[in-house]
């Protein structure tokens, strides 16, 4: 068709029909996905009088062309002169649309919002409303501008049931309402969301938050099961190891060290390069030094210790404690003297360490290296149990008390520190 249709410029080169012609050829060449073609047929039809397309159609037609050409700018203009010059146009609903997606390529977020609340307010059951909508709201979320995605969302996300973007905007509504603060609506919302759409892709992100939210709100138990299902549904999900190490560290909360032992193993043995994988490491270390399983908390401290990262000042701690048990000094003491080097002054941990030190130093009768540790607390440290503690380990000293006493324990910290992410 396109053939006979270019065919016309040779055989009648005075035909009134070339310019329809044109245009006709410009159609198939973009349905059949040469958009250079198609720029090239509707811009020679401007030279000509147009007989089958409304007033300002062409401009609609050049601009598609040029978006599937990635021309941004130039298709943008396009949409724009046909909105200006021809605001009733039988193609204006399909001019703001592409406009607005447009200008999201180019980087203009508010200016696409504007174009897609344009084509909601003036053309609300055109069928492309839906689709605005639906990225209106992911452009909002997408800054993280809450309080504006919230409305939009709440109007929006019931408006267009039978919409493909239905399921999305309900998602995405329960997102906006946790993030700004509505908790219980948003739990609500995401558990319809769980219940209706199971075999989401967004799935995965919805479980999570709403585990989140059932922490959140002391519902620990609905919590693993939101994060347990996870796991099972998506095991190759970017968001397993984060489920895996909330299910370790809220069963633990619960009593169940059984199960947060066999979460943060999985987390170890299935996703060893994951960042979690340390703090978890750490966790199931203090979990055997807690059950005075001394050898294998030290194995995998020493392994966390190794693998450097936030964890490894914690784990050094947990390495000469474990070593402590095990009697062996000489380790404990390298390990507690690297840890006081490597916190930050003034740190708890620093001072947890220099405890460590004074220890093993009584045990080895060093007694200078002893008083020194002790005598750094005591000038220090903020923690006025360790202050106290310290002093009577001194106080003994000068008694010529020689038997070490254990430091006041201090909570081991577990939880992983705030990574730049999340989810959702």
């Amino acid at each position: 068709m396109q053939t006979k249709l270019g065919r016309l410029d040779e055989v009648a080169p005075a035909d009134a029909r070339r310019g329809d012609a044109a245009v006709l050829r410009g159609k198939v060449a973009l349905a059949r996905g040469r958009y250079a073609d198609a720029l090239a047929a509707f811009q020679a039809a401007e030279l000509f009088p147009l007989h089958v397309t409304s007033p300002g159609e062409l401009l609609f037609w050049e601009g598609e062309a040029l978006f599937r050409l990635r021309r941004f700018e130039e298709a943008r203009e396009r949409y724009a002169a046909l909105l200006r010059s021809y605001p009733r146009s039988a193609h204006a609903a399909d001019a703001l649309s592409a406009r607005g997606f447009s200008e999201l390529e180019l980087g203009r977020p508010d200016e696409a919002l504007a174009s897609f609340g344009q084509l909601l307010r003036e053309h609300p059951t055109s069928e492309l409303a839906p689709g605005a909508a639906y990225a209106a709201a992911r452009e909002l979320v997408r800054l993280t501008r809450w309080e504006e995605a919230l409305p939009l969302l709440s109007a929006q996300a019931g408006r267009y049931p039978a919409s493909r973007y239905g399921p999305e905007m309900r998602y995405l509504l329960g997102v906006a309402q946790v993030e700004t603060g509505r908790v219980v609506e948003g739990t609500r919302t995401l558990e319809q969301f769980v219940l209706a759409e199971s075999r989401r892709e967004l799935m995965p992100a919805a479980r999570a938050l709403l585990a989140e939210a059932y922490a959140k709100s002391g519902r620990l138990r609905e919590a693993v099961q939101q994060y347990q299902a996870l796991v099972r549904a998506a095991p190759a999900h970017s968001l397993v190891p984060q489920a895996l190490y909330q299910v370790g560290e809220l069963s633990r909360r619960l009593g169940r060290l059984p199960d947060a032992e066999a979460a943060w193993t999985a987390l170890r043995r299935d996703h060893p390069r994951d960042a979690l994988a340390r703090p978890a490491g750490l966790a199931l270390a203090s979990l055997h030094l807690k059950r005075r399983q001394a050898a294998p908390a030290l194995e995998l401290a020493q392994a966390v210790a190794a693998a450097g990262g936030g964890e490894r000042v914690e784990a050094l701690l947990v390495v000469g404690e474990s070593a402590m048990q095990l009697r062996r000094h000489a380790e404990a003491r390298r390990a507690y003297a690297t840890a006081v080097a490597e916190a930050p002054a003034g740190s708890a941990e620093r001072f947890r360490a220099l405890a460590g030190v004074g220890r093993v130093s009584e045990l080895l009768r060093e007694p200078r290296a002893t008083k020194g540790a002790y005598q750094e607390i005591v000038q220090g440290s903020s923690d006025p149990e360790l202050v106290r503690w310290a002093k009577g380990r001194l106080e003994g000293l000068e008694a010529e008390t020689v038997v070490p006493r254990d430091p006041p324990k201090a909570r081991a910290r577990l939880r992983p520190r705030a990574r730049a992410g999340t989810g959702r």
